[in-house]
């Protein structure tokens, strides 16, 4: 299924911890595909550490790009707090190139908070302490403009939590094969896959339609 969104216009924007978030929704029709002009964002195709997407949206980015380490065949932010595995193209002499395109994806991020309205932030997995320090991140970098949270708990770590227009999903994975390769036309095809996608779409498509409070 893919959803129809003409006549809802938000502007989501994926925290992490992976790509998942920005694949899902794509997938689903609920953001629009590169070609057709939807931009890039720091954290859609980066593998994160919880607390390293809170610190940068607490220091604005500042510290993003200190202490890149090349392994292997891609580069990571020591010690293991950013995973750039989406980027293997950019070897060990690229490192200005790898810098350059996440300094593009950083201007698109500050940009669009800056100049659009009726945002979404989506993320996935979390608990409740990192979810508070993220929503107060991101009330400082909005300068308070109103803006939704949409948090897909996987994990069952959250408990109840009492801010304002942050709406939390617990929806465990459909079993270890899709968890462990959600990404292959194999699993998320497959009925188990299709149906633990369509609820984040459905919840998606909720959150994006309530009013604020």
């Amino acid at each position: 299924m893919i959803y129809d969104m003409k006549n809802i216009k938000p502007v989501i924007i994926p925290l992490g911890q992976n790509c998942m978030p920005r694949t899902i929704l794509t997938r689903w029709g609920i953001k629009k595909r590169k070609f057709l002009g939807e931009l890039t964002f720091p954290f859609d195709f980066a593998v994160f550490g919880m607390p390293e997407i809170t610190k940068t949206l607490k220091t604005d980015f500042n510290e993003f790009f200190n202490d890149l380490e090349y392994k292997t065949d891609y580069w990571i932010k020591a010690p293991n707090c950013i995973y750039f595995s989406h980027d293997k193209r950019y070897k060990e002499k690229d490192r200005q190139k790898l810098i350059n395109l996440y300094t593009k994806r950083i201007n698109n991020f500050r940009k669009t908070i800056e100049e659009k309205d009726n945002l979404l932030f989506f993320f996935f997995f979390g608990d409740n302490e990192d979810i508070e320090n993220q929503y107060n991140a991101l009330r400082n970098i909005t300068k308070n403009k109103p803006f939704k949270f949409a948090i897909v708990d996987t994990e069952n770590i959250t408990n109840e939590i009492n801010l304002k227009n942050v709406y939390i999903l617990k929806l465990k994975m459909p079993n270890e094969q899709y968890k462990n390769n959600w990404w292959k036309e194999k699993y998320y095809n497959s009925p188990q896959g299709k149906a633990f996608e369509k609820q984040i779409a459905d919840f998606c498509i909720e959150v994006i339609t309530k009013e604020y409070v």
